[in-house]
């Protein structure tokens, strides 16, 4: 597990890409195909503040699991990010939008709030924007590594590890726009991990469900970032 730490560390990261404050995305880039068509009519934006977000992520139970919060800032300064800022990356430009992912709280332009599973396997992510415009462009982002980096190789402590991503059809049926991302670790042509990343806008708001250990069921993950869409919604 030690020798998987730098990419666990890097997916991990990846995970929270839709709810960072990457804007190197195009406003007028085209709509990614994997994302649900957003209604045309946006809703007023209602924000939930850091309290409320938290209230979800603590009262909220998928599949038997409970969530805790964890403080999100405090990723700039953990051992993850230090292996990250020494690693080598090809291509370059992954180190920087992992970088950026870590240091989600800093770069958000919303209020953020992150959340662990119970048996620690899953993470959820949850943010608040003030208006429909800027969840909008943090979802498109959430599709971002699969355009950069849909095949990477990072090199670490003697370690070489590669990753590969794609986009997939994610079903979170209460969301109003759903983009999915798979990404599969290996090291040494062993799997280390797969990882599915499921993010769903809701009005202003973005929900990100991603497993950070292999599941054995790919309806985990939707399933998890459906039942917060649906918290999200009745919080707001």
């Amino acid at each position: 597990m030690k020798r998987a730490f730098p990419a666990i560390a890097l997916i991990a990261g990846l995970s929270l890409t839709g709810c960072t404050g990457n804007d190197s995305q195009d406003d007028g880039a085209e709509e990614d195909s994997t994302a649900q068509p957003a209604s045309d009519e946006a809703p007023e934006a209602t924000v939930l503040d850091e309290d409320q977000l938290t209230e979800v992520i603590e009262s909220t139970e998928v599949d038997g699991q409970s969530y805790t919060t964890f403080d999100m800032s405090a990723a700039s300064g953990s051992d993850a990010v230090k292996v990250l800022q020494t690693s080598e990356f090809e291509p370059a430009e992954c180190k920087d939008l992992s970088m950026a992912a870590l240091n989600v709280a800093q770069q958000s332009k919303g209020n953020t709030v992150g959340g662990i599973s119970s048996d620690k396997t899953l993470s959820v992510a949850l943010t608040s924007f003030s208006d429909v415009a800027d969840a909008g462009s943090q979802l498109k982002s959430s599709s971002t590594v699969t355009e950069v980096c849909n095949d990477v190789t990072v090199r670490s402590q003697g370690i070489e590890m590669k990753m590969s991503y794609e986009t997939f059809d994610a079903e979170v049926p209460s969301a109003d726009e759903t983009v999915g991302v798979r990404a599969e670790i290996s090291a040494g042509g062993q799997t280390v991990l797969n990882a599915d990343t499921v993010t769903g806008r809701i009005g202003n708001n973005i929900v990100t469900a991603a497993n950070v250990a292999d599941t054995d069921d790919e309806t985990t993950v939707p399933q998890t970032a459906e039942a917060f869409v649906e918290a999200v919604k009745t919080a707001g």
